[in-house]
């Protein structure tokens, strides 16, 4: 543990100084020209304490504080954009994370650790970028290769895209939706080629109706099949010419029956045109020739009309079926589009209401688990709120009886010391204050037999030494006004009370008594005051791990002998400070030779806790009737890299000194392995020689 008394270097207090005016502002030149302000500033001081109130030392004072305060401006800039970018970058947020380092960039461009850490986060940056682009472009594709139903080529370009982003929910959900698809279709595509098939056995047996309206459940399916389509429309010609050669066949019977025999064997060759060589239109043919001749021999010229008019009459019905034949083929052709038309309405208005369905479901489960999840934490804080009412309750009750139990007992021990006191004040005849005791007395125990008895017995001595306590009120008066023209108000309390012991209650002591309680009271709410804000600033500066700031703080505080709250977080700093040591350089006394410097050197420090270093120096001065400066400074395999000046007091008290080296940006940025003390003009012993940090 740290012991000792601490002197934080920020601000030092500094005593009468052997060096001269002119060598102390030379030096402090020096280190302002060598950019090293808080040397500067120290030796300014320093030279104005030997020559007060130096328009020179105090302008050249004023300007290393403003570049001090410049320097420890850009440099709390570039931490705070640091910090910020190192918290960003821990939380993966590396766009927010390269931003920040940006920025601190622009306040120091070579720092090296930022400058890593800014190429690192853009490599992260491009690497998310390719797998971005290449997983864009598998999804895109996957969409597209869906849509047009290439299932096998879509759930392949899914599977890509979660390879790239496993943990991503969108591809494995359109991996999903493709499968189900892929199925869907692949049983659709089973019910078409069944119906199909069906379709066609009916066909073979030409029962053409049957086959047509089979293939047009195919249909349904898929709509667009050139296949069914192709034999939808071979189907209905088959069917139309089916239908046209019966039709033929029925008139040639019909004329056939009516002995119109050139009518039939007319409707027979009919019937041959639409099925050549049908062998029963041939036959009937063969049939019908005999028997025409025949007719031919006796009505020649009937003949001859007859034959007219049915040559007529089949370029009539030829005519006629032509035309059925083209309006079936147009109906056909008009069928199957509405029938399209309204199959691709029903799948669109049940994808439709499938997607409502399933959205209403989803955000019903969603409601469903916001509310429970609200009533649980209502019924959680409401039970924790009854616990935490009852324990509070119960704490209170027994801190009560305790301090009833507790004031009783104090009651009595302060009857018995009061009794105690005053006797012992009776029997040293010390009346005036015996009877003040025993007074006392009353106000715990109104009508105490003890001290009524007591009173009494002193009431009677009194009316003895009247003159003589008259004088020594009139002594205590005295000294009390002594002490309040003095502004010693804690005497003048305690003489305005000593002239009430040898008159009780006198308006006048009474009246002064108050009067020097209050100053004394407003003295101390002063310092009240100044000793709050010393501990706001300790604590503030505590809490930021500004320790020297810190220390700095509470021995102000420490000074106004208030509270004993300053000297413990003094001694919190100090275990705080030994827990977290880095390098323990030197831990036994040495003496350096003035001018003589002595080096100690370290490993570096990692980069990520240097800000919060601190240097711990333990220094005695073995000729107290001197002060002077010690230079502390430190570097690396590049030389020096900075440093601060310590003021060695003019006594032989061991003084521990704590500076907040990692305040200076040279600390943090560059790999310092050596620290070097030397005290230019006097002999110093130095004990503990320390690196710390403060977490």
């Amino acid at each position: 543990m740290l012991l000792g008394a601490f002197v934080a270097c920020s601000t030092p207090l500094l005593a009468q100084t052997t060096e001269t005016y002119e060598s102390l502002m030379k030096k402090g030149n020096d280190k302002f020209s060598a950019k090293d302000y808080i040397s500067a500033k120290t030796y300014y001081e320093m030279a104005l304490k030997q020559k007060a109130n130096d328009p020179t030392a105090k302008q050249k004072l004023n300007e290393a504080v403003k570049k001090i305060q410049e320097d420890g401006a850009r440099q709390e800039i570039f931490y705070a954009h640091l910090d910020e970018g190192d918290i960003l970058n821990g939380q993966q947020r590396y766009e927010e994370a390269l931003a920040e380092y940006e920025k601190a960039l622009a306040v120091f461009p070579n720092d090296k650790y930022v400058t890593a850490q800014a190429e690192a986060i853009r490599a992260i940056l491009q690497e998310r970028k390719d797998k971005q682009d290449a997983f864009d472009t598998a999804m895109s594709q996957g969409e597209s290769l869906l849509a047009e139903e290439n299932y096998d080529a879509a759930i392949m370009q899914f599977e890509t895209a979660i390879g790239i982003f496993p943990n991503d929910k969108l591809p494995k959900e359109k991996l999903a939706e493709a499968r189900q698809q892929k199925q869907l279709h692949t049983d659709k595509v089973n019910r078409f080629d069944k119906i199909v098939a069906d379709a066609n056995n009916l066909a073979l047996r030409k029962n053409y109706d049957a086959a047509i309206s089979k293939l047009g459940e195919a249909l349904e399916l898929f709509p667009n099949d050139t296949q069914a389509l192709a034999k939808q429309r071979e189907w209905q010609g088959l069917k139309a010419q089916k239908d046209q050669y019966e039709n033929i066949i029925a008139s040639a019977e019909q004329y056939y029956e009516n002995k119109a025999y050139k009518e039939a064997k007319a409707q027979f060759q009919s019937a041959l045109a639409v099925v050549p060589g049908d062998a029963y239109a041939n036959d009937m043919i063969a049939r019908l020739n005999p028997l025409i001749e025949e007719q031919d021999a006796e009505a020649a010229r009937l003949a001859a009309e007859e034959a007219e008019r049915a040559r007529l009459a089949a370029e009539a019905e030829a005519a006629r079926i032509a035309a059925e034949e083209e309006a079936a083929r147009l109906a056909a052709e008009e069928a199957a589009r509405i029938a399209a038309e309204e199959a691709e309405k029903a799948r669109l208005a049940a994808e439709a209401e499938a997607a409502r369905i399933a959205a209403e479901q989803e955000a019903a489960r969603l409601a469903a688990e916001a509310e429970a999840a609200r009533i649980a934490a209502e019924e959680e804080a409401a039970r924790l709120a009854a616990e935490e009412a009852a324990r509070i309750a119960a704490e209170e009750e027994a801190a009560r009886q305790a301090a009833l139990a507790a004031a009783e007992a104090e009651r009595q021990a302060n009857i018995s010391a009061i009794l105690t006191a005053a006797n012992e004040l009776f029997g040293n005849q010390d009346y005036a204050a015996a009877k003040m005791k025993y007074q006392e007395v009353f106000v715990i125990d109104e009508g105490n037999a003890t001290a009524t008895a007591k009173i009494k017995e002193i009431d009677n001595i009194f009316a003895q030494q009247a003159a003589e306590l008259q004088q020594h009120y009139d002594n205590a008066m005295a000294a009390g006004t002594q002490a309040v023209t003095a502004q010693d108000y804690a005497t003048a309390i305690a003489k305005f009370g000593e002239a009430l012991t040898y008159k009780p209650n006198d308006e006048t002591a009474t009246t002064q008594l108050a009067a020097a309680q209050k100053l004394e009271d407003d003295r101390i709410a002063a310092l009240r005051v100044q000793y709050n804000a010393f501990i706001k600033d300790g604590d503030a500066n505590f809490k930021a791990n500004v320790f020297d700031k810190a220390i700095e703080a509470y021995t102000k505080a420490e000074e106004l002998n208030l509270e004993t709250y300053p000297t413990e977080m003094i001694a919190r700093i100090s275990e705080i400070i030994e827990a977290n040591k880095l390098y323990e350089l030197n831990n036994e006394y040495i003496t350096l030779t003035a001018g003589t410097p002595k080096r100690f050197d370290f490993n570096k420090i990692e980069i990520g806790v240097r800000r919060s270093n601190y240097i711990i120096i333990k220094a005695r001065n073995p000729h107290p009737e001197k002060t002077f400066p010690m230079i502390v400074s430190f570097g690396g395999e590049g030389g020096k890299n900075g440093g601060f000046v310590l003021p060695i007091p003019d006594n032989e008290e061991e003084k521990t000194f704590i500076f907040r080296i990692g305040a200076q940006y040279k600390w943090f940025s560059e790999d310092n392995t050596w620290i070097e003390i030397i005290s230019e003009n006097n002999d110093v012993e130095i004990g503990l020689v320390e690196v710390s940090r403060s977490n």
